[in-house]
């Protein structure tokens, strides 16, 4: 296979992949007068807090239970205008609440409300029909190789992304 077909083929793919993700996000929130960012958002204070004993135990004291706009910035990936509109509506509508940061009084931290909390089950049945539909027909050897690709691609294109030229 050629290099430019190799490049365009699955930088298509991925952005196709995020596109529909997207629309079926969208869709499934509509109901709830959320759009796609505000449930990514949701969705990172939904997995912060959903960890194991473990987990828990390894982090309880180097992290806190709230989360920054800027922590939200770095793991989605969001303009910080984008971030400022979105959490801004996220409270207005109830489902986070703000505070100034402990740690750094110039920063706010966000955490969930109990209406926040209650969401999580529509949330992550969403995201659990969201994941079989489109791992249908895939093995768990394949699922777990193409994550690891992935996640060593997303690497790379942080690295490249970042390099000046």
């Amino acid at each position: 296979m050629q290099q430019k077909t190799l490049q365009r083929g699955l930088g298509h793919n991925i952005m196709a992949f995020d596109k529909y993700f997207r629309i079926y996000l969208k869709n499934g929130l509509k109901d709830h007068n959320l759009n796609a960012a505000e449930g990514m958002v949701l969705l990172s204070l939904i997995e912060k807090g959903n960890k194991t004993e473990g987990e828990i135990f390894t982090t309880i004291h180097t992290r806190d239970p709230e989360i920054t706009q800027d922590q939200l910035v770095h793991e989605l990936h969001y303009d910080k205008s984008v971030m400022t509109r979105t959490m801004q509506s996220l409270e207005g509508k109830g489902y986070v609440v703000r505070a100034v940061n402990p740690t750094d009084s110039r920063s706010f931290v966000f955490s969930l409300t109990k209406k926040g909390a209650v969401f999580k089950e529509v949330l992550l049945t969403n995201m659990m029909e969201w994941n079989a539909a489109v791992l249908d027909g895939f093995s768990l050897s394949e699922i777990d190789l193409m994550n690891d690709m992935l996640a060593r691609l997303a690497q790379n294109a942080k690295v490249a992304g970042s390099r000046e030229r």
